[in-house]
């Protein structure tokens, strides 16, 4: 349980007492003094928290939401004269990020605030991605994505196997992001483990056990992309790594470049990749389409696929993206009329990608792009 105190004095200032009650004995309470702005920390699964509002006069609280939505945040009473008790109540925060709000008690011409932060959700089966991390792109997405990272063992050492933002009201990912490499190559084979993403809420997860109406179960990462084991392959079969793909993008044209992806793999040091679905672009007033999962549930379409490659090669680095309408392109193979540079894919999705490179580094990487450096015509 939580106390203000808030009194109009006859000066010009005024105290706020917050009182936390760890337990309903006076022995247990603690007691914080504050003057100005504070700051309180509460759990995902809170769902309400007391004031005691001592006061001279009327007063009234506004809540600003920072981070994590609106609405989480119910008052009650809002408003009232003298000394008043108050509920707060919350949702639960069923996200992966915490969640921030501002609450300000005014009397008169005096203000008391207090930054709430409700923590995240606890995750299972994943964990954020590292911001060191040359492939993990930052910016974009809304209240309703998500980040997450999953690990895979390889040699006895946990090492990443891929990173994600997933929109959980739209059911698809953004972006998924990983580094390339030999190491993550084996012999496990398909799994065809098609299953719920244990990081992610279920509720918040396409049903694609059996088919997608209309179109394919399209990976993002490549099941041919994580081969070292079955936890490695298994992981790519997650629904939250599906899109709604037309059959003839995704076993034609899109599979080539997979297929050239990893080729390129295997004469770099390194080859970091992001892989991703669009709805709309910047700006952009595109229809969003939606397909049905196996339980008849809207899931959204991509108007648009891109691929994004910084290749790490004798110590030197460059890039080449695809930016790929989602319909049908043949059997052909991938060539230069599909690749811009990765400044202008940043500039279509909102996302600054490879930000973590040391600047002048990225810089000079994303500017240009030039399909001949790596074999397109």
């Amino acid at each position: 349980m939580m106390t203000f105190y808030f009194k109009k004095l006859k000066v010009l200032t005024l105290v706020l007492l917050v009182i936390l009650f760890t337990s309903c004995s006076k022995e247990d309470t603690k007691t914080t003094e504050l003057t100005a702005e504070t700051n309180l920390t509460i759990t995902a699964s809170t769902t309400s928290q007391f004031l005691n509002i001592h006061s001279n006069g009327s007063w009234k609280i506004d809540v600003t939401y920072k981070s994590g939505g609106t609405n989480w945040i119910t008052i009650n009473p809002a408003t009232g004269i003298d000394d008043t008790n108050v509920v707060l109540q919350f949702t639960p925060n069923v996200a992966y990020e915490p969640r921030v709000a501002e609450l300000s008690v005014t009397s008169g011409e005096k203000v008391v605030s207090l930054v709430l932060t409700q923590q995240a959700a606890p995750i299972v089966g994943g964990r954020y991605p590292n911001p060191v991390w040359i492939e993990v792109p930052t910016g974009g997405g809304n209240s309703d994505c998500t980040t997450l990272t999953h690990d895979i063992t390889i040699n006895a050492k946990t090492v990443r196997s891929y990173s994600f933002m997933y929109d959980k009201k739209e059911k698809i990912a953004y972006w998924v992001a990983y580094p390339h490499h030999p190491s993550y190559i084996g012999s496990s084979g398909r799994t065809d483990n098609w299953q719920l993403d244990p990081s992610v809420p279920s509720a918040s997860q396409p049903n694609y056990f059996s088919t997608i109406s209309g179109y394919d179960r399209g990976h993002q990462i490549p099941s041919a992309d994580r081969t070292v084991n079955s936890t490695a392959n298994s992981q790519t079969f997650y629904f939250t790594n599906m899109t709604p793909q037309l059959g003839v993008l995704n076993q034609q044209m899109w599979a080539n470049l997979e297929e050239k992806v990893r080729g390129w793999m295997t004469a770099s040091d390194t080859l970091y990749v992001v892989t991703g679905a669009i709805l709309k672009t910047v700006g952009g007033s595109e229809t969003v389409n939606y397909a049905t999962d196996s339980k008849g549930v809207k899931v959204a379409v991509p108007n648009y696929y891109y691929k994004v490659l910084l290749r790490l090669k004798g110590g030197n680095y460059d890039s080449i993206g695809f930016w790929i309408e989602h319909r049908s392109y043949g059997s052909v193979q991938p060539n230069s009329s599909m690749t811009k540079s990765v400044d202008q894919i940043e500039q279509l999705t909102g996302f600054n990608f490879f930000a973590s490179l040391q600047k002048s580094l990225q810089d000079a990487a994303e500017a240009t792009s030039t399909p001949t450096n790596w074999g397109l015509q």
